[in-house]
């Protein structure tokens, strides 16, 4: 889908074309989508550099009504919403583009598709929403490029970090048995192991925001297990960007080395 287009990267703030009447988005309503509207991340080919994965992202919508002037918006992790481009609209595909009219951004020709280019680290949700100007129709969508993930018969415990430092994580486990008691661990840098009871919802899932104790610490692992009895999910031990740095991997990037470009090399660690 790229070609030669607009571009921008998510590791840059372009705010100032933003009006402030367009910034009705924060922390408390993102999520909360208009019906009939809908918003996808399409993924390009990774590329490999000596800084990182870089990573390629298309915006797809469907559902949004034509003529209308939408701002495109990002939220990452330790900071607040933030519009990224003013005057995006979508084209005859629903693809995100720049249409060069009047009123809209333009790129470097009719219907320049917008292409998004970024980094990861793992376990870093990019979040991204379409937001017409008068703040009624706003769509979201968010993808996971380096996932953090563990399994046992059927079941599978992710984590998705909050902050930079991952001193606060959403942990979320699915396919457990409905209702079931549970047992979930977890523990923080040189904090001691916490052992707590819970129950998995009626559809098998469970789902909690897992936070460091105390005084955030500037390196250390972060460990989360779940139990229903039947499945146990292997301890995901998670290092924090400073310790990701000492090894290699700079923040908000990532050095590739197997399947799906998701690191092994001692960047996550999944044991039972």
């Amino acid at each position: 889908m790229r070609r030669a287009r607009h571009s921008t990267t998510l590791l840059l703030l372009v705010a100032s074309v933003v009006p402030v009447a367009a910034q009705q988005l924060d922390a408390k309503n993102w999520g909360q989508g208009t019906a009939g509207v809908e918003l996808g991340i399409h993924e390009g080919p990774r590329q490999r550099s000596s800084k990182g994965t870089i990573l390629w992202y298309n915006v797809i919508g469907k559902g949004f009504p034509d003529g209308i002037v939408y701002t495109l918006w990002r939220w990452i992790p330790d900071k607040s919403p933030e519009p990224l481009i003013k005057g995006v609209s979508f084209d005859k595909r629903g693809v995100l583009v720049c249409s060069g009219k009047p009123g809209y951004c333009s790129g470097d020709g009719p219907d320049d598709p917008i292409n998004i280019k970024t980094s990861a680290t793992l376990g870093e949700m990019k979040r991204l929403a379409v937001v017409s100007e008068d703040g009624k129709i706003v769509a979201f969508a968010d993808a996971v490029p380096f996932p953090i993930e563990a399994s046992d018969k059927g079941c599978k415990l992710s984590v998705v970090r909050m902050s930079a430092l991952a001193d606060t994580v959403i942990a979320r486990a699915t396919g457990l048995k409905g209702n079931q008691a549970l047992t979930v661990t977890t523990s923080y840098g040189n904090e001691g192991a916490t052992t707590k009871s819970n129950t998995s919802g009626p559809n098998g899932t469970w789902q909690e925001i897992v936070a460091a104790r105390g005084t955030k610490q500037p390196s250390g692992k972060a460990s989360i297990s779940v139990s229903d009895g039947a499945c146990t999910l292997c301890n995901i031990r998670l290092r924090s960007r400073e310790q990701q740095a000492a090894i290699g991997i700079r923040p908000s990037s990532l050095h590739v080395t197997s399947r799906g470009d998701k690191s092994i090399t001692n960047e996550t660690l999944i044991s039972c």
